[in-house]
């Protein structure tokens, strides 16, 4: 169903032109069979969230693990698996975005994942500042909160936006931007 999905959101469909109907005929179930599992299609979308929200923190805490020994490759490799790990599905994402506008419980969802990211982020800071890798001058909580925002609307923006090609680019970018905020006024 979700491939079903992405699909009408490739051919130029918002997530909200594309009815249930449509996508239980295409999968050949029932609307009664999607019913059983799910209240609405929103309801697909955040079942699907919740579990890209995993593989992403998965992928974040390999750049929240690393210390002081950790060099701007390291750091460059870990953040590149994030956006592999957000490559996959841009145009999900882009639905989830969507609905945040009208589904307050994608909205939550939405909010509650920003949190954990924002939370692990924190961590790392405050960890790296105490051991003496991290800027002690920045404040964490602001910090975190700028760095994950500003990570979140690029990586929705430009790797739906932009052809795999252009990704190390995209990573070169943001690993030289996290280097420079966090670890490089420390070496």
């Amino acid at each position: 169903m979700l491939s079903i999905i992405e699909r009408e959101l490739r051919s130029g469909a918002t997530f909200a032109d594309i009815s249930v109907a449509t996508v239980v005929a295409e999968a050949g179930i029932s609307r009664s069979t999607f019913y059983a599992y799910f209240v609405d299609k929103a309801n697909l979308l955040r079942t699907w969230y919740a579990e890209f929200t995993d593989v992403i923190l998965e992928a974040a805490r390999v750049w929240w693990a690393l210390d002081g020994t950790a060099t701007r490759d390291e750091l460059r490799a870990a953040l590149a698996g994030i956006v592999q790990a957000y490559r996959p599905h841009p145009e999900l994402m882009t639905a989830t975005h969507e609905a945040v506008g009208y589904d307050h419980e994608v909205r939550a969802a939405v909010e509650q994942a920003m949190d954990q990211y924002i939370g692990g982020l924190r961590a790392h800071i405050e960890t790296g500042q105490a051991k003496g890798f991290i800027d002690p001058s920045l404040p964490p909580a602001e910090t975190a909160y700028w760095l994950q925002w500003m990570a979140e609307r690029g990586l929705h923006r430009m790797v739906r936006a932009r052809p795999t090609s252009e990704d190390e680019r995209l990573v070169d970018a943001y690993a030289g931007l996290v280097w420079n905020a966090l670890y490089a006024p420390m070496r």
